[in-house]
């Protein structure tokens, strides 16, 4: 079988077989569609700095995976107002905002991610801050939180 990534719509991307892709279509005729950035396709919600498409072009023009590409947005702009997903195809990356997302599974290795609850199943919820990368062989999560201070560490 084959697995695919795609980004749908501003709120939707899938990692899955192409009977997923037909079942987890986004039903809503009002999502804006996703961008075409070269070989990426690209989705934001919320509202976000217009330079997100100059880091996806110099992450492109880098050779960067998506989801370095997905870490590069998150260490130039605050995230906090907007979700990003982003597709090469293959994989599926996606940076959360202070809302969080939602993640269905279904089936053994394929994922339906959504910064809204997704009916027809139940979800599990990605925490706000949260970069993740889907791919056939299951997810990489991190947390953006500030890192806590250790106080069993030496100061240097």
């Amino acid at each position: 079988m084959t697995w695919s990534a795609a980004v749908t719509c501003a709120h939707r991307g899938i990692l899955g077989q192409p009977r997923t892709h037909v079942d987890w279509a986004c039903e809503h005729d009002d999502c804006p569609a996703p961008l075409r950035l070269g070989p990426w396709t690209a989705a934001v919600s919320g509202s976000i700095d217009d330079s997100w498409r100059l880091i996806l072009d110099k992450a492109q023009q880098e050779r960067l995976p998506i989801g370095s590409a997905v870490v590069q947005i998150a260490n130039e702009l605050a995230v906090g107002g907007f979700s990003v997903l982003l597709s090469d195809g293959e994989d599926l990356a996606l940076l959360t905002g202070n809302e969080g997302g939602h993640l269905v599974e279904p089936a053994s290795w394929e994922y339906v991610v959504s910064n809204r609850p997704l009916p027809g199943a139940p979800s599990i919820s990605i925490p706000p801050r949260t970069i993740g990368v889907l791919s056939p062989c299951g997810p990489t999560w991190w947390r953006l939180d500030t890192p806590r201070h250790n106080s069993k560490e030496n100061p240097a």
